[in-house]
Formats: structure tokens, sequence, C-alpha cells
């Protein structure tokens, strides 16, 4: 099978093609939930970002996350836990990758059944837009819908270009985009290359990346769309967090744990998939999307016992949606949505670095079964949209280490999801909006499985999360050249996951629920265009997070804040055209500290960070651009990364000094 799936990869792009206007182009535009569209707007708090050329080449996308409002972005230098990423607080727990939103690249999911995404199957050269969407989203995705992010890559285009980076601290790219086109068939092929180096001791990674996407008009009523991807990273350490006295002493020393055992990882996969969207009259829709993914893991923990990880991952789905807009000003929708993941999970004795005997050896799979609806209706100023999902959810695990026992289980989840948002138009310019959604997020396989008992198995004592998200927003735009919005929001939680560490295993996360708390927060932005060549983006986020009880054997959290979120947040994104010749692009952040553990014991400081880009305009050249980055300007930020409730208080993770880089990107025809 798989060799099919390699075989498939190749073939699209030996032919070329052109696909030529039809009803459905342009109608059903690749962003998220394009079949969710309203009449008028989309009465939840949305958000699209265009990547500059700057962005696509900085060391990773941690920067682009970021600057958004509501969004929390960690670890931009340490490939091997990946870029941590939280909206509204969904996903702050993550020891490592993505948790509790969804992620999609070109309409595909990557975030897998149980909940969990990583970003190191994507090169940040095929990401040109993101389309999110800070509310809770459960009642349309699923598990994990606390947010969403849909990353699209570049348009089809003509022509091969080549881009290459190169900094002061040795990292660099190399790469290369070809795009094709004949009849009714066009191409893009995107082929990278990345190597990351940092300052930090025992940092580095590499990744190489393959993605091919195929666009081929069947009729005026049909579109198909193939993308396919090849990922190989055989370099992604871990230099681990330090305490405090280290971190004072030479921050950018690794932990020596982790040298001594050689922690990090290598990871290897693929994609295929295909999206069809098929219109039989003005007034109905088809969309089916089918997917596979393969990743092929092998992670080194600071730790022996269980400290060598080999993961072997099957993911694939099919999602169904029927759109009909046949009832005045209103839109209709069925879906339905079939997904399965399959973990074979090994580990054994990490001896310094090398792969001693087993300690375990299972099955844990996850099948997603779900049904969903939504209507929309547009009805003299008002804009109402209605959202309702059903989700049946299977756990197993197949135990094949069965020296200490048979640790076969399985748990079932089944959730009901709502949601509704009205909207109403003062005017042309004002728009004002309300909404209420319930969200749930089931424990990720390695959550369950981490039992911090010792035993095999699942831990039985680890619950979903539930909660329920209110939130009140406005938009303005008095001219084309200001726009202005405000949200407030607040999230009642049940059964929070949360993560923590035992001296006995530093660097793994075991996993709790606090049975109650609180999210409330506001989100402010302002986005300026004084003049045709400069632009001012501006947005600020209030967090005040908490747990409203939360006991434990040892101590009671109950009242605390939640750690890893910030009180107050300020970007500011300012880009000039200066006279098409150079192209300025800066990026400011500031925020405040942030609690770094459930007992609210360690704090950090405050810190901010200063980025820019410079690069040549269209008028010196249209086929060659070349510019210069500077990252961390004035050492303005200290960190990288946080790992909270560590053992040992191991908490920080240094940044690069201040660095520079130059790239180019050169249009070959």
């Amino acid at each position: 099978m798989i060799k099919r799936i390699v075989f498939l990869i190749f073939i699209p792009w030996l032919a070329a093609g052109q696909v030529a206007d039809t009803m459905i182009t342009g109608m059903l535009d690749e962003v998220l939930l394009s079949d969710m569209r309203p009449v008028r707007y989309l009465p939840w708090t949305y958000q699209k970002d265009t990547l500059s050329a700057g962005d696509n080449y900085q060391n990773s996308v941690k920067n682009v996350f970021d600057r958004l409002t509501g969004v929390q972005s960690f670890n931009g230098e340490n490939f091997a836990q990946d870029v941590r990423i939280a909206i509204r607080g969904y996903g702050s727990r993550s020891a490592f990758g993505i948790r509790g939103i969804r992620i999609f690249q070109d309409g595909i999911p990557l975030t897998s059944p149980d909940g969990t995404s990583q970003l190191d199957e994507l090169s940040i050269y095929d990401i040109s837009e993101l389309d999110v969407v800070r509310s809770g989203l459960a009642a349309r995705l699923g598990n994990a819908g606390g947010g969403a992010i849909s990353m699209k890559s570049p348009a089809f285009k003509r022509g091969m270009s080549i881009n290459t980076r190169f900094n002061s601290l040795g990292s660099y790219d190399a790469g290369l985009t070809y795009g094709t086109s004949k009849g009714k068939l066009e191409n893009l092929l995107s082929v990278h290359h990345h190597t990351f180096r940092s300052k930090r001791d025992y940092a580095g990674a590499q990744n190489n990346t393959l993605y091919n996407k195929t666009r081929f008009s069947v009729n005026n009523q049909w579109q198909l769309d193939f993308i396919n991807s090849l990922y190989y990273s055989p370099e992604g350490n871990d230099p681990g967090a330090l305490n405090a006295n280290e971190f004072m002493s030479n921050k950018y020393q690794a932990n020596a744990r982790n040298v001594m055992f050689k922690a990090g990882e290598s990871v290897g996969g693929l994609l295929s998939a295909v999206k069809s969207i098929y219109s039989p009259s003005e007034n109905a829709t088809w969309i089916t999307s089918v997917f596979y993914r393969k990743r092929v893991f092998t992670g080194r923990l600071p730790f022996e016992a269980g400290g060598w990880i080999d993961l072997n991952r099957d993911f694939l789905g099919i999602n169904n949606a029927w759109e009909y807009r046949g009832f005045k000003n209103s839109i209709f929708t069925l879906g339905q949505s079939a997904e399965y993941q399959d973990d074979r999970r090994s580990l054994y004795r990490n001896l310094n670095g090398t792969k001693g005997s087993s300690t375990a050896d299972q099955n844990e799979s996850v099948i997603n079964l779900a049904l969903y609806q939504q209507w929309q209706l547009n009805l003299s100023g008002f804009s109402f949209h209605q959202l309702l999902r059903y989700d049946h959810n299977v756990y197993r695990l197949a135990d094949h280490f069965l020296s200490d026992g048979n640790q076969d289980g399985q748990k079932k989840y089944n959730r009901l999801n709502g949601a509704f948002g009205i909207g109403y138009h003062f005017s042309k310019t004002m728009v004002t909006y309300a909404n209420i959604s319930t969200s749930f997020e089931m424990p990720a396989l390695n959550e369950l499985t981490n039992n911090p008992t010792g035993a095999g198995g699942f831990n039985t004592s680890l619950n979903p999360e539930s909660s329920v998200q209110t939130e009140l927003g406005i938009k303005i735009s008095p001219s084309v050249q200001l726009e202005c919005s405000a949200a407030v929001f607040y999230i009642a939680i049940s059964d929070q996951i949360q993560g923590y560490e035992l001296a006995a295993t530093p660097g793994r996360t075991y996993y709790r629920n606090a049975p109650t708390g609180s999210r409330a927060g506001v989100e402010m932005a302002v986005k300026w265009q004084p003049a045709e060549w400069i632009q001012a983006d501006i947005n600020y986020t209030f967090a005040d997070y908490r747990y409203t009880t939360f006991t434990t054997d040892l101590a009671d959290f109950s009242g605390n804040r939640q750690p890893l979120i910030p009180h107050h947040k300020l970007n500011v994104n300012l880009t000039m055209d200066i006279q098409q010749c150079v192209m300025v692009q800066i990026l400011a952040s500031s925020n405040s500290s942030m609690w770094l553990d459930d007992a609210n014991l360690v704090e950090t400081k405050p810190y901010s960070e200063l980025n820019f880009v410079l690069s040549s305009g269209s008028k010196l050249s249209k086929r060659l651009t070349i510019g210069l980055l500077g990252n961390n300007v004035f050492n303005l930020t200290e960190y990288s990364n946080f790992r909270t409730n560590a053992a040992g208080q191991r908490y920080y993770e240094a940044a690069s000094p201040m660095h520079f880089g130059v790239f180019l990107k050169a249009r070959l025809f």
C-alpha cells in the first residue's frame, strides 16, 4: 500500500495543466471551513494573515503564530519538541507539539483523532496564508476544537524559483518550487532542505520536505485536488531545560542528562490525499476529502527505563459534506467524517543514547465516527449560524509485552456538541456578534499511556476535558484605511487536563485533571494604513485564566492562575514599501510575566522581542529578491521555551542572542 502511495506522489507533476474558470473556482476557496462560509460573514472570531517574504525565511513558524491576537506560541529553537501553539489557553498544556486546537494544510487535517498535531512535516516555504478561528469549534471539528488554524500553500503558478537563506548562527535553507500548467491540469512542486543551529549547546536539527499539489478540472462542475508529500528529519536534538541557577551560570549550556542520554528524535513520513468539489447545480455542492498519513518516529528521552521510543503511526480518514443553498438567504450543510489512527509504540531502555532491552510493546488506536449539521441564515441585517455535531470515539490498547501481565484496555467517549452565533449589521462598516459553543478534548494517546502509577495500560483516572465558551465582539471599518475589532470571552472548563513531571523520570510528562477552571479574556486589534506604502497591525490580549477547584494529594491549587499564559500580550507589526524599492517589516512584542507551575511559586520576568526584515522591492528586480533579517534585536528576550511543573524546577530554555541572516529568492522562469 505504501509503495502505491509513494508512486502517486511523483505521477501528477509529470503532466502539466492550467485550470480554466469554472462555476466552482473562486466559490469555494481553500480557506478554513470553506463549507462553513456564511451568507455574509462568520460570527466567530476569525482572522486571515498573509505571510510576507520575511516570514518565510525565519527559522520556524513560531513568530508567525505568536503575533496573532489571542495566540501564544513558544519553542522556535527546539525542533525535538516542535512549535507549541495555544489559542485562548487551549493547547498550553502540551509538553511537545500541538494539542487542543485543529490544524489543517490545504484543507487536509494535520491533527490526528487523538487531538495531537506536529508541524515537522511542513516547510515554512509551503505556507502562504493563515486562517485562524479563535472561538470554540468542536461543534464543527470535533475533538480538540478549542480553536482552528488552516494553512494554505502558495497558489498555482508557472515557472521555477529557488530559495536560499543563511544566518550568523549557522542555520541555512535551500530549495526550489516548480509550477507547470497545461489544459485542465496544473501542478506545483516544492522541495526544501532546512538545517537549524542555535547558540545553545547540543541544539540542532535538519528537515527535508517534498510537497506536491495537482488540480484537475474535470468539467465546469467538478474539481479534483491531489496532494502528496514526503518528509524526513534525521536530526532533532533536545538540549533540555535548565533550572534558575544553571540558567544564570550559563544559559546556553545543555541539560547534562539530555547530553548523556542523547535526547532527541528522528522522524519521517508521507501524505497522500484527494479532495473533490462537485457542484451539480448552483444550489448544491458535494465536498469530499480522503487522505492517508504515515509517520515513523524514534525518540530518546533523558532517562533509562522506557527512554527509547519507536513509534509507527498510520492515520487515515474521509470527510463528506453536502451544502445546499436552495433556501432563500441560507445555507444548510450535512456532513460525515470517519478517521482512524493506529500507533505501534515500543519502549526500550535508553542506555546513554543506545537502544537497550524492551520495556513495553503495544498497539494504541483511536476510531472517530462523526455526524454534523450546520445552518446559516441572513435576515434583515441579522446573521444566524447554528452548528451541531455528534462524535463516537473508541480508544483501544493491545498489549504485546506480556511479561508484566496483559494490559489490554479500551475507552469510549461519545459527545454531542453545539454552537449558535448571531450577528447584526448596524451598517456596512459596523458589525456586532455573539456566540456560545461547547467543546471537548480527549486525552491524547501518550497522555493516557504515560501512567504515573508505573503500571502499564491506560491511566484510568484521566478524563476528557469539557468547556462552554461565550463570546461577544464588534468589528468596525470606518474607512478602507482603518479596521478595528474587539472581543470579550468567558470559558468555563470541567476536568481541565494539565501536565506535570516526576523526579524519577525528568523529561516525561504525566497528566491529571483539574476539576473546574475559568478563562476570561479581552482581545483587540487595529489595522491602519495611513498611506499606500505603510501599514500597522496592532493587537492586544488580556488573559485571566484560573483553576477554580484543583486539589491533589500534596497541594491545593484552587484559585491559582494557569501557567504559561501572560496576563498581558501586545504585538506591533509595521510594514513599509518604500518606492517599491525596499520592503521593511518590523515586528515587536511584549509579554507580561507568567507562572511556570500550578502552585504559582515560580514566575518569569516580563520580556519583549524585536525582529526586522529588509528586502528588495519589485522596482529593483521582479525576478530577484534579496533581504536581511535581524532576530532578537538588542537581546530583549532571554527565553525560547518554558517547561511547566518540571522536575528539579528545570523550567527554562534560552533564546539565541541577537543574530542576523541573509536570504535570496530567484525566479528563473
